[in-house]
């Protein structure tokens, strides 16, 4: 009886392995048994967290809206490489944060280097989740198929390992005309947690003798990350290797190591400091209560925010941080949090970002090895609409929505009246430079709503300490 059960078993498996060759043979055949496409339209894509410079909608409404337009949209994927690249023309953010709109080039790839599976996946997944590299991968890493309702599901592995030792899975869901019409996978994501990474291929039909999706849409933990409208579309061209090529002085590789982080504080009032690591720094202000320590701005990364965490222990050592304020929802904010609402802090953020962050940070992290994979806890909100205020009878800080603001629509400030210190995140003043447009937005705040500050400290370090009269002095005051 146990040998049966073992050939049936056996049988099963082999008549899986069996059945999901059979659908990537099916699926590539329908593709056309393309070495290699490229098609074309038009597209549109987001830095994720934030929104995209358009040239008739400057304004940020929510997280990913709007998105940034992407003229003469190109792409080629080289399944013999393998590799894939993209290109297109963009209108982007002018510099010091200008809503002044300047051309740019879109460019992203996927090297033959970068495609090996044994190579860290966030480089690599860009190309499998393509229709052809996914149906590729699926045909060189032992992929399994099953069924659904509507498709037929192949799913496989890149070698390559998560932070936590978890095996990555990419799922491909192919319909009953052997099309691929959604690939899923995740990622680790310090913001995100398990973030689920989905592409979606509809309207496929013949582009003059090769099949191709009319749209394609792919999203980043639900939200929208990346659209394209194809329009043309050709099979196996003559000058694969040359198409797309890189933007002139695109140096390839990245860049060096991570800055260091030695921490030093500036005492700013009784209980009241400045946490910084120098220049680049992202710094973040701690304030005493009675019983908790509130801290303003996490410190833009996880290695960051742990080192501020260790310097608020010896600053208060029997403290807790009850509370982190999160300026605004763009990543270089918000990467930070997960130590700090690991160790139990409530996050206060304006209520537009709630929903964001909420789904973000209680999202599984089983792909992680950070300090809130480590600790998993549900994370806490307390919203600020238009102006909330922390009390405790001796200590007062106080918090107020600026907008409208083109950055974001969920941006706060932070008040100390005591010490007159005005903290914000990104309304950057730069000595000798006028006002930006993100500056502007802040004037015009504090002229409706004066506050009686003097020192006015901002997320991304200044070279020097800053007053109101810096302000004022940009705006031409």
């Amino acid at each position: 009886m146990f040998k049966t059960f073992v050939m049936v078993a056996l049988l099963g498996a082999s008549a899986m392995a069996q059945d999901a060759k059979t659908v990537i043979a099916n699926a590539e055949k329908a593709l056309g048994d393309v070495k290699s496409i490229t098609y074309s339209g038009s597209a549109k894509d987001v830095a994720f967290q934030q929104c995209g410079a358009n040239s008739t909608d400057m304004t940020c409404r929510a997280t990913h809206d709007p998105m940034r337009p992407i003229n003469n949209y190109v792409r080629v994927i080289d399944l013999t490489a393998p590799a894939s690249r993209h290109t297109g023309a963009t209108n982007n953010i002018g510099p010091g944060g200008s809503t002044v709109l300047t051309p740019g080039t879109f460019f992203q790839q996927v090297t033959p280097q970068q495609a090996d599976v044994s190579q860290p996946w966030a480089n690599s997944l860009e190309f499998y989740i393509t229709p052809w590299g996914f149906l590729k991968g699926a045909a060189e890493n032992n992929a399994t198929a099953s069924k659904s309702k509507k498709y037929t599901v192949l799913s496989w592995s890149p070698t390559v390992k998560a932070a936590s030792g978890k095996s990555y899975t990419i799922n491909g869901y192919v319909n009953d005309k052997n099309l691929v019409e959604r690939v899923e996978t995740w990622l680790g994501d310090n913001i995100m947690g398990d973030m689920h990474i989905v592409a979606t291929y509809t309207g496929w039909k013949d582009f003059g003798g090769v099949m191709a999706p009319a749209k394609i849409v792919q999203t980043r933990g639900g939200w929208p990350y990346f659209e394209a409208d194809i329009t043309a579309a050709k099979a196996n061209p003559a000058d694969v290797a040359t198409l797309v090529p890189a933007p002139a002085g695109r140096a390839p590789g990245g860049g060096g190591g991570a800055p260091s982080l030695n921490v030093t504080t500036e005492k700013l009032g009784d209980g009241v400091y400045r946490l910084t690591t120098g220049p680049g720094s992202y710094d973040s202000v701690v304030v005493e209560f009675k019983d908790y320590v509130m801290m303003l701005e996490s410190g833009q990364s996880v290695a960051r925010g742990s080192a501020y965490i260790a310097e608020i222990k010896k600053l208060f050592p029997n403290k807790p941080i009850r509370y982190v304020m999160d300026t605004h929802p763009h990543s270089d904010h918000t990467g930070g949090l997960p130590p700090v609402v690991a160790e139990g802090a409530i996050v206060i953020t304006q209520k537009n970002n709630v929903p964001f962050l909420e789904k973000a940070l209680n999202t599984p992290r089983t792909l992680l090895t950070d300090p809130l994979a480590k600790n998993p806890r549900k994370v806490k909100f307390e919203a600020v609409e238009e102006k909330k205020v922390y009390t405790d009878g001796t200590r007062t800080v106080e918090m107020y929505h600026v907008f409208p603001a083109p950055h974001s629509n969920g941006l706060i400030i932070a008040y100390i009246p005591k010490e007159k210190i005005l903290f914000q995140g990104d309304f950057s003043v730069n000595p000798g430079e006028p006002a930006n447009d993100h500056v502007k937005a802040l004037y015009a705040y504090l002229e409706k709503h004066p506050l009686d500050f003097d020192r006015y400290i901002n997320v991304h370090t200044s070279a020097a300490p800053q007053h109101k009269e810096d302000v004022w002095k940009a705006m031409g005051k």
